[in-house]
């Protein structure tokens, strides 16, 4: 069973006492000098207050620029044997990019996300889910709250950081302050759009901000990422859940490359031989694929080059040394 949340004070000597889960050399590349002056306790109490923290510009361009291209590295690769991730209709996810991506290890473990994770949920808190992310234009996504399984509503504490990896003016993630202290007496997570427009207008908050901007929220509180009709519209995050609930959570890829030091925190936090049940989101197959341009493209160099090869194969054993010089093959 967890412990309480900590107290200002706890909060304070546990950061300063706190090993080093990535390097100080790190955690100062991490993060821009503005965000680094940030106190634990002042986050932790606006969680308490408001059900969200945000700060804008809180990763540096260079640690976000070594992110998006780990992510997206493999993004249109198909039958490459790398960790690549997968489309879901008007979006693309990279759902390991722990295996991927020391820069990310290096936040997901540091001193501030760890400090506040402790202050905010105690001392046991675990990793639950995490993903690069790519929305395009319209794409609807319903206001909800994210204390749920893979299968049902549930009261686990939680909270989750989205950092921004592209500017974004529209389509910003968007929170019904106050939404934290009230939603959990719901045995549901989902609400339509009539009903917070008609009860809680005044109460949404919206998060325009810059490339490398940082929110942080209960997971209790309702939110949704606000529509865009232009097709050609991308917001590029990155999320990542965690929970005070130990023992379950989707699958976490880590390579093992990126982990300078394991001590108990951090194996706790990744979850090292604990149950990892949880169904993988999203739920993706071949039918969820796009057929867009891009997607086309790909296609269309794969059927040239079988048809190709299918086409070599049938001409005679004395041709094929003449043709291949002609291709310079």
């Amino acid at each position: 069973m967890a412990s309480l949340p900590l107290t200002a004070v706890e909060i304070q000597e546990a950061t300063r006492n706190a090993p080093a889960h990535a390097d100080d050399r790190f955690e100062k590349a991490l993060f821009t000098r503005e965000f680094l002056s940030v106190d634990i306790g002042q986050v932790v109490d606006e969680l308490n207050q408001k059900g969200y923290f945000a700060f804008p510009c809180a990763l540096t361009p260079e640690t976000v620029a070594r992110i998006e291209r780990d992510a997206t590295e493999t993004k249109h690769s198909l039958n490459v044997n790398k960790v690549s991730g997968v489309f879901s209709e008007r979006q693309y996810y990279l759902t390991n990019l722990l295996a991927v991506s020391k820069t990310f290890y290096d936040f997901a473990t540091s001193r501030f996300v760890f400090g506040v994770s402790e202050g905010y949920l105690g001392d046991q808190f675990r990793l639950k889910a995490l993903r690069y992310y790519e929305t395009y234009g319209g794409h609807h996504m319903q206001w909800h709250t994210d204390n749920k399984t893979d299968r049902e509503f549930a009261q686990i504490p939680g909270i989750i950081f989205i950092f921004y990896v592209s500017d974004v003016e529209d389509g910003e993630f968007q929170y019904v302050e106050g939404s934290h202290l009230w939603s959990g007496e719901k045995a549901y997570s989902d609400y339509t759009d009539e009903f917070i427009a008609e009860n809680f207008a005044s109460s949404v908050k919206s998060f325009r901000m810059p490339r490398g901007s940082l929110v942080i929220y209960n997971t209790y509180g309702i939110h949704r990422a606000r529509p865009v009709a232009d097709k050609n519209f991308v917001r590029k995050s990155v999320f990542f859940q965690v929970d005070s609930e130990i023992q379950k959570s989707e699958p976490i890829i880590v390579n093992t490359e990126f982990v300078s030091r394991l001590d108990e925190r951090t194996s706790t936090f990744l979850g090292f031989g604990r149950p990892s049940n949880y169904d993988v989101f999203p739920d993706t197959t071949l039918q969820s694929l796009p057929l867009d341009r891009t997607m086309l493209s790909v296609m269309g160099k794969y059927l040239c080059f079988r048809l190709s090869r299918a086409a070599f194969a049938r001409v005679p054993e004395a041709l094929k040394p003449l043709l291949r010089k002609m291709i310079g093959k």
